[in-house]
């Protein structure tokens, strides 16, 4: 009986030191992680090691936000492939961050010379949700974009290629992917019916072969088909693996040019290149698209 006051003691004073460190139940909930910061809307060089690319930050930005990678095509660069497909402004709207790589002397290196950078590239653009990273690209940017989408470790959620499509071996070892994709019937530069790419020694599938191999690579059953302005049909592979669907824009007439470019682009290049058509505009069809798809399970 001499130690029950003591032990009693003890015991208020834990109870009083518990209750304390507790607030009495009213402890403030943590502060939110601080916003993050982008840095001034617009486009700016950012620098990666010897190499640099792109970066375009919308007037309002999203917080963690979704990136678009577009890549240019062979003998071009980074800047001529903001202008030519306008995503910059498309992002204005859309609210995401825009990423133009720079490749070596105009040329993607397919045989894994770029991985290092592309993966600096991603670790250096600030703010972006790592879930809706997309790719898109021309020509032989449209290229990269497809050995992407076949890349054992997927990286980006939705796939957007103009002027250049492929469905090699190995990509029946990846997952589906989600995939828009436009391609003119009048190319003279990468042939809508298939073969040899100007300038390059390697032999394509015609256009609708490819397509219908990714169609059927993501498990799609259901194809409909429908047309969009005097030039323009979309076929569409829906009911598709993990819902990747595939949407294909057939350009009648078109040349290897990017659709819905600006007219003053449009006009200079289409005595080289052949015909833009403005009954879509791809950009915009794209970022539509890529919206529904995350790399997160939902």
């Amino acid at each position: 009986m001499g130690e029950d006051g003591p032990v009693k003691r003890v015991l208020l004073l834990v109870t009083a030191l518990l209750l304390a460190a507790c607030g009495g139940g009213t402890a403030s909930a943590p502060s939110p992680p601080a916003p993050c910061d982008p840095g001034p809307p617009g486009t700016r060089e950012v620098q990666v090691g010897k190499r640099s690319f792109l970066l375009h930050v919308p007037t309002d930005f999203q917080d963690p936000s979704p990136a678009v990678f577009t890549f240019h095509g062979r003998g071009s660069n980074a800047q001529q492939q903001l202008l030519l497909t306008g995503f910059d402004q498309v992002a204005e709207e859309g609210r995401f961050l825009v990423v133009a790589p720079e490749a070596r002397n105009g040329r993607w290196d397919f045989t894994g010379g770029d991985t290092d950078y592309l993966r600096a590239v991603g670790d250096a653009v600030p703010c972006m949700d790592p879930d809706r990273v997309y790719a898109s690209g021309m020509s032989m940017g449209s290229a990269m974009t497809f050995a992407l989408a076949c890349a054992p470790e997927r990286k980006f959620a939705a796939f957007g290629g103009v002027a250049l499509t492929l469905f090699e071996p190995q990509c029946e070892q990846t997952p589906p992917a989600p995939i828009i994709y436009f391609h003119g019937t009048a190319d003279e530069v990468v042939p809508f019916r298939g073969g040899q790419p100007e300038g390059e020694d390697i032999d394509l599938p015609a256009v609708p072969v490819a397509m219908r191999e990714w169609a059927q690579h993501n498990g799609c059953t259901e194809d409909t088909v429908k047309r969009i302005g005097k030039d323009v049909r979309l076929q569409e592979w829906t009911g598709c693996a993990a819902d990747a669907d595939v949407d294909y824009y057939r350009v009648r007439g078109g040349g290897h040019t990017w659709p819905g470019t600006a007219p003053f682009i449009a006009d200079a290049i289409e005595q080289s290149l052949g015909k833009t058509s403005q009954s879509v505009n791809a950009s915009s069809l794209m970022w539509k698209f890529f919206q529904q798809y995350s790399l997160r399970a939902e």
